[in-house]
């Protein structure tokens, strides 16, 4: 699997949700390419932190 660059928190609301082939609105973490990776998480700071453990975890 390929790992990605560079994780981004981005909120996905209803009328999104085909762009992404999602079926939850919320905030999401995708790689550079554009590819949900993580989520669907009710806050960006939830969002953010689950980046966060996710980059730390790829370090190790």
């Amino acid at each position: 699997m390929r790992t990605p660059k560079d994780l981004i928190a981005v909120h996905v609301p209803s009328e999104d949700l085909g762009d992404y082939n999602l079926t939850q609105t919320g905030w999401y973490a995708m790689d550079d390419g554009g590819h949900v990776i993580l989520g669907p998480f009710e806050s960006l700071a939830q969002c953010d932190g689950a980046i966060r453990d996710r980059l730390q975890q790829q370090k190790l």
